[in-house]
This record gives structure tokens, sequence and C-alpha cells, in this order.
């Protein structure tokens, strides 16, 4: 990022200065002194050696800094605003090669002390999936929507860059591995899309390396203006042919194409994977929502889900 501080970026560290730099300057120099002639030559070997010692330096210090039991803070530098209730927020970690270290499928837990309307301050925590990953070093994004009457939502709302918020985890009993199945189907409302786009994400980076699962998404929302990183599912729908998005909204616009009302039994039958021991029924949103898609994924032949899910489980609710 490049508001980091000098003291936290790792290529300006004693390690790539004494490892890299200087052995690298060494060889050309001398080589400048003693045969001119073979400087190319030095300056092609010096990038060689020197890209390969950086590259075993990175790996090395790549640091996980999630802890299960124990929040930390993390500074908001950067918040981008999506739409009158919805923003992306970006917090800084301990240096450029620091990760969450969030396995796909799970969740961080986020914490703050508010007031409250009928007695003092209470601690709040509120579980999120970060729309960013592990791939993404030395940050962490969230996309959040915020509600009049939501409480870390507003809270997160009212921040501003250079604030903080205490962050602890992974939680939850989703952990996905490439191949896990062979096929996603997947629901998702509103905000819940976040946990739908960590996987559907892995998954497509995982292409080139042999996952071949394949995912349809049926995403929910009331109105157009709702659909939360529609250009980026749709990109992801237009690039990889494993992936598959359909859209369904109360409102719909005049010509639209999508489904329309609630998701309803007819729709999953239409647009997702039929019930089988090598696929996964995910479901995210809000609770009416979930109770109701447990209930037809059950009358559409679907092995019944658990009041909390397992990773084992056919119907995985988030």
């Amino acid at each position: 990022m490049s508001n980091a501080p000098a003291a936290s970026n790792p290529y300006l560290s004693k390690a790539y200065i004494n490892g890299v730099y200087i052995p690298s300057g060494l060889l050309v120099v001398g080589v400048l002194i003693v045969k001119p002639e073979w400087l190319p030559y030095a300056i092609a070997l010096a990038l060689a050696l020197g890209g390969y010692q950086a590259f075993g330096l990175m790996s090395a210090g790549v640091q996980k800094v999630l802890k299960p039991d124990v929040f930390q803070n993390f500074e908001l530098t950067k918040k981008t605003i999506i739409s009158h209730n919805v923003a992306i927020y970006r917090f800084k970690l301990p240096s450029l090669n620091s990760i969450l270290g969030l396995p796909i499928g799970q969740h961080i837990s986020i914490a703050a002390t508010l007031p409250q309307p009928e007695g003092p301050n209470k601690e709040i925590v509120r579980s999120y999936t970060p729309i960013s990953g592990d791939h993404q070093p030395g940050y962490f994004d969230l996309l959040i929507k915020s509600y009049p009457t939501g409480n870390i939502s507003k809270y997160m709302a009212s921040l501003v860059v250079g604030q903080t918020i205490k962050v602890k985890g992974p939680k939850g009993a989703m952990v996905y591995t490439p191949n896990l199945v062979r096929a996603f189907g997947m629901i998702a409302g509103g905000t819940g899309i976040t946990p739908m786009l960590q996987i559907i994400r892995a998954v497509i980076r995982g292409r080139p390396t042999g996952d071949k699962t394949e995912i349809d998404l049926i995403f929910a929302n009331v109105n157009p203006e709702d659909i939360l990183l529609k250009d980026d599912l749709d990109k992801l729908a237009k690039e990889d042919k494993g992936f598959r998005v359909h859209y369904v909204l109360n409102n719909p616009p005049e010509g639209w194409e999508g489904g329309v009302g609630f998701v309803t039994p007819e729709m999953i039958t239409k647009w997702l994977p039929k019930p089988a021991d090598d696929i996964k029924l995910l479901l995210c949103g809000p609770p009416p929502m979930i109770s109701a898609m447990k209930k037809a994924a059950e009358g559409l032949g679907f092995k019944k889900a658990r009041p909390v899910s397992k990773l084992e489980d056919q119907v995985f609710a988030f």
C-alpha cells in the first residue's frame, strides 16, 4: 500500500538490504572495475540471483496475523463508497507480507463497545467475510451494508480513515479445499454474497492447478441497485465457463430477464445442481430467507439441514 510507512515495508528491511541489494551491487561494481565488457552479463546475473533471494525472503516472511481467541486492532486506510448505505472498507495489516490467515469459507468476528438505548454500553460482536483473500497480502477488505437499526454495520459506517476495529478469527465450520465437491449450488441474499464470492474466487484462482468445481449461484435482492458487486460477478461468469450467476429481484425493472419475487423451488430446480452425494448447497442471507430455503431444499430431495451446519452437510448455511 502506498501509504505504508517505510518501517513496515519488507523491501527496505535489513534482510533485503544485506541479502539482496548489497550482494547484487557488489557483483555489478566488481565486474565494472575488472571486466567492463562483461557488465551486461553481470547485471543479468545480479537480477536473477537477487530475484531468487528476494523470493525466498518473501516466502519465509509471510505472517498470519489472525488469533482465534484474541481481538486485535486493525487500522482503516481506505473507504470506498458503493451506494448510500454500502461501502468497501480496507484495513491495514502489520506489514506488506502479512496475511489474515483466513481459510476459504471461514469468517472473522468484529467487536465494538456501543451505547445501548436500554442501558449502559455493551460489547457487540458480529461476523463478516472479507471479499479479499490471503493471496493479497498487506490488507483485507470488507463489504458492509449499513442498516439504521444495525449495531456493527452502523458503527462501521461512522468510521473514518485512521480509526481502528477489533478483529479475531478464523471462525466457521466451512473450510473449502479444491474439488471438495463436484458442484456447488449457492443461494445468497443481499450481503450474504460475501462468503459465496470468497469461494467463487478461490475456485476460479484454482483452475490452472486443476480445480474443476462447477458453481451455480442464485443471488436474490429487492431492487436492481441492491445487487452488490454485480459487475464483478458478471465478469467472473463471462471469464469462467464453470461459474454461472442467476439474479432474482422483488422489484424488477422493465425488460428484466431474471427471476422475479422470492427464490422458489422451481428456480432452484431450474438453475442449481440436483441433489447428489458430490454436490453441496450453500446458503447465506437474512434468517427468514435461510429458513425458507432449507425447507425448499428438503422438499426437493436434499438432506435435511441441521440447525448449525457442519462441513460434511449437503445443505450448508453460513
